[in-house]
């Protein structure tokens, strides 16, 4: 197997695959609360321009109605997918009230949104999910579903799978769907393996006067929400990656016998999806194969605009390139056990600790991964997001945790918090554009054409020259620095355009 990766190592040196080895699609998804200017659960409607909820991929209400879901569709790197969080989010602001404003931080703001909680676990108005969201509300209590967190999906380039594939696997596997299925699962297992230090670099919610902690953790730690109290399943409900059969028969187990109410109750660390696949057929992901990978332990990043950097999403994008030129440990099982009770007491440091063994593991990767960078001649910003990981290896004042230890008082960040959320909100309403973190590429017009497909529901695809927008079988494309009239508004004339997105509107 070593002669393998020595091979492959070569091969990806070369340009035709070098050119694809940075060329990884991400979607984001982040959670975000609308709260008032006073740190209270915002108890406006969900805003009714946005009623498409049904049916919208971008923008969309969580477990309560106050708790607003932001997704992007998949592009390739990182700063494209983050740019379209900031997109989404400018949207979400131009709807909201002038006392109104989005939480930036995974916990709800204690002391005052406890008052909250009882309006909270009833204020769901999507009446399609209510079976859902009562079990779960039930089962894991509101303080666990009102967590905010970022998603991370992750793809590999097609190319680059089906020529490692052709070139160098398929001795061992039957068919380029079976190499893609475990090469993915590989990727999984090693994000598990390195849970902790993304708990120890990201990690950002170290106080709560809500979750039920033992009384001996003495607050701040590092992550109470990517703590074994924080967004997980019960201890006799856990899902583990030691092998794809065993996890995929696992997860199916549970689902057969009731134990998970839908597949969606699965709160492991990565979840192996497929685009457009039934999420509840797991024997159909399968067969068709996985093509992408939720990373589900990131809390909101509130040193960052939407919650997440790219720095963030490069470094993790390092680590699974990584695995392609490297086997796992040959007593995986015992391995991912110790990194889930090492990835534990790490969210249950203090913000600003660090053992010299979590150090000297740390410095183990970023050394690999700086060879990685070097070999293939990475582009700069993989570079510097490497340095960045450096620093706060060397220095835990300066991971996320470290800093928001800092801006604690009385026990809470509330001030903190609603500092920045009021910042946020008046540069949103102060940006010229109507979707300013395109405006470089996109006339006026066409932004406004985007920003009402999307409040609609209308699927949006971004391509060189234009925009694409889709509604089951009619798509109609749009130049990137198109003129428009409008004469009775974009949504009007996107309505007229697609008459089918209509039935998207949810009736009041």
């Amino acid at each position: 197997m070593a002669d393998r990766y020595t091979v492959i190592r070569q091969a990806l040196s070369k340009p035709e695959l070098n050119a694809k080895l940075f060329a990884s699609e991400f979607g984001l998804e982040a959670k975000k609360h609308r709260v008032l200017t006073n740190g209270r659960a915002s108890r406006y409607p969900y805003p009714e321009v946005l009623r498409s909820r049904r049916h919208n991929l971008y923008l969309n209400s969580g477990f309560t109605d106050n708790m607003i879901d932001f997704e992007t569709s998949p592009v390739v790197g990182s700063k494209n997918a983050v740019r379209q969080l900031k997109m989404l989010e400018q949207i979400m602001v131009g709807q909201l009230h002038e006392d109104e404003r989005l939480w930036p931080l995974s916990l709800a703001p204690a002391p005052v949104y406890n008052h909250d909680l009882d309006y909270l676990m009833t204020a769901n108005t999507k009446t399609w999910d209510r079976a859902n969201h009562d079990y779960l509300g039930k089962k894991y209590g509101i303080t666990q579903e009102l967590l905010g967190d970022v998603h991370v999906n992750f793809s590999l380039n097609k190319g680059l799978l089906k020529s490692l594939y052709d070139q160098f696997y398929r001795d061992e596997y039957d068919s380029l769907v079976d190499f893609q299925n475990h090469l993915y699962f590989k990727m999984a297992q090693c994000f598990v393996l390195y849970q902790w230090l993304f708990t120890y670099l990201y990690g950002a919610s170290p106080v709560s006067e809500d979750m039920h902690i033992p009384e001996h953790l003495e607050l701040p730690v590092r992550s109470l929400r990517c703590s074994d109290y924080g967004d997980d399943n019960l201890p006799n409900e856990q899902v583990g990656y030691n092998s794809l059969e065993e996890h995929f028969d696992k997860l199916q187990q549970f689902l057969d016998d009731g134990t998970y109410y839908s597949i969606k109750e699965f709160f492991g660390p990565v979840r192996c999806r497929r685009h457009n696949q039934d999420v509840g057929d797991l024997q159909g992901m399968l067969t068709k194969g996985i093509n992408y990978l939720e990373f589900r332990s990131f809390d909101l990043d509130p040193l960052s605009r939407t919650g997440v950097s790219d720095d963030t999403i490069n470094f993790l994008e390092l680590l699974m390139i990584n695995t392609l030129i490297k086997p796992l440990p040959d007593n995986l099982p015992e391995e991912l056990a110790a990194a889930r009770k090492l990835n534990n007491e790490v969210a249950l440091q203090k913000p600003k600790e660090q053992t010299p063994e979590m150090h000297e593991a740390a410095i183990k990767i970023i050394t690999e991964l700086q060879d990685l960078v070097d070999e293939f001649n990475a582009p700069r910003e993989y570079r510097l997001a490497l340095k960045f990981v450096q620093r706060r290896v060397d220095d835990p004042a300066l991971t996320i945790s470290g800093q928001l230890a800092d801006q604690i008082e009385n026990g809470n960040l509330l001030s903190f918090g609603l500092k920045l959320a009021n910042d946020r909100f008046t540069a949103n309403m102060n940006m010229t554009h109507p979707l300013q973190a395109i405006s470089n590429k996109y006339s006026d017009d066409t932004q406004r054409l985007i920003k009402a497909a999307i409040e609609l529901g209308v699927n949006v695809s971004f391509n060189d020259d234009g925009v694409t927008l889709t509604v089951g079988d009619h798509d109609e494309t749009y130049e990137a620095q198109g003129d428009f009239e409008f004469p009775d508004g974009p949504r009007k004339y996107i309505l007229d355009t697609f008459p089918e997105a209509i039935k998207f509107q949810e009736q009041q």
